[in-house]
């Protein structure tokens, strides 16, 4: 029988493409998928695919945003920001917004499965009302204990007004915690999550068109290729022009994106061997590079990571501080935190990651470990058994 299934994330790419492939393969199985996501990202889904309803108004979802309504943010170093920030983000912002769209469209629909992104608390509670299981999926490192009973208590109101009791961890780990984060890397402990299923990471960022040539800067061949990147999110100018001026006057090719946001003329001219982009989706780029410089955000540290890679983390806020430390841990690529970055910081750790074969071997290592865990598809077929609903064949 067909399963409903009700998908809920952050509008964010972040959230988005590391979700695709699941439900996508949850599609292919036979089942009804629905993603509830704000209005700005409906558009991002439905061109995969994949029907997409809006539960919320687009908001600019953000670090400005949490630290224009929460200013005590500011105060606070910069990595000690992400445990403040993500309650108020996704507790306090973001799930009063999903929750008074979600509520009619799930009442009306009866999902019999729904599926959040693990920065998603509104979906929890929905599932909750109408009586059916809901699964959290990770989109990188398993989240601090701390962080996620914060944003349980910024949306314990929410469940009170619907008429529920608030749950630990608000309702995130009471089904099953789809954990996308390879086993070597994981940085904390998991004792406070009673199901957890391990799903290799796989992200769909959009296709590139192959009959056009992709954008490459100049030099010769053979030079190496270095990618960087602050994400979709984290785009401040000023780590970017950093980062290029500190790689400029090596013997590397260096392709830049300033986010689907951001404009490349932003960071003036450059010489023919540093290409600045808008955006090019990283699956496309990512096999042709030699080191990625990025904020060490989990699609492009996930990604790398997924080809060897080794790569320089330069955290900037959420998830990329705890990224970098478990990639250093395992000795795939150093981390710069924001009070050590200067430009010969960049350019030394470059030069180590290009010249000490050790930091690819141990990203080898991530690879080996990530190829092992089991693919969407086999993740897809287990959770038709967390239903009454029997799954197709």
């Amino acid at each position: 029988m067909t399963m409903r299934v009700l998908i809920t994330s952050p509008a964010m790419l972040g959230h988005i493409h590391p979700m695709v492939p699941l439900a996508r393969a949850i599609a292919e199985r036979g089942h009804d998928v629905r993603w509830a996501l704000p209005a700005d990202g409906v558009g991002e889904v439905e061109r995969r695919g994949i029907r997409a309803v809006a539960a919320a108004p687009s908001l600019p979802i953000g670090p400005a945003l949490a630290k224009q309504r929460y200013p005590e943010l500011n105060e606070l170093p910069p990595a000690d920001v992400p445990a403040v920030m993500f309650g108020k983000l996704w507790g306090a912002i973001a799930a009063p917004e999903m929750l008074h769209g979600l509520v009619p469209l799930t009442l009306a629909w009866r999902p019999h499965l729904v599926i959040t992104d693990a920065a998603e608390f509104a979906g929890h509670i929905v599932a909750a009302e109408v009586g059916v299981p809901s699964v959290t999926k990770g989109f990188g490192p398993l989240l601090p204990a701390s962080r996620v009973a914060s944003a349980a208590r910024e949306v314990a109101h929410l469940w009170r007004s619907r008429g529920l009791e608030p749950r630990p961890f608000g309702g995130a780990y009471d089904t099953l915690y789809l954990d996308s984060y390879p086993p070597v890397l994981q940085p904390q402990p998991a004792e406070h999550i009673a199901h957890r299923q391990l799903v290799r990471p796989h992200r769909d960022d959009g296709e590139f068109d192959s009959s056009a040539a992709l954008p490459f800067p100049e030099g010769p061949a053979g030079t190496p290729l270095v990618y960087v990147t602050m994400g979709t999110v984290f785009n401040d100018v000023n780590p970017l022009r950093v980062t290029i001026g500190a790689l400029r006057d090596l013997p590397v090719r260096i392709l830049v994106t300033v986010g689907p946001g951001g404009d490349p003329a932003m960071l003036g001219e450059q010489p023919t061997h540093v290409r600045v982009e808008r955006y090019v989706p990283q699956s496309a780029v990512l096999g042709h590079c030699d080191v990625v410089v990025s904020h060490g955000g989990s699609g492009t540290a996930l990604g790398a990571l997924a080809l060897g890679l080794p790569q320089l983390c330069l955290p900037q806020g959420a998830d990329q501080f705890l990224n970098a430390a478990a990639i250093a841990s395992a000795g795939a690529g150093l981390a710069i935190l924001p009070g050590e970055f200067t430009p010969e910081a960049v350019t030394d750790a470059v030069e180590r990651l290009l010249s000490d074969h050790s930091f690819r071997d141990a990203a080898a290592r991530v690879r080996a470990s990530i190829a092992a865990m089991p693919p969407v598809e086999e993740v897809a077929a287990f959770l038709e058994t967390l239903t009454q609903v029997p799954g197709p064949g």
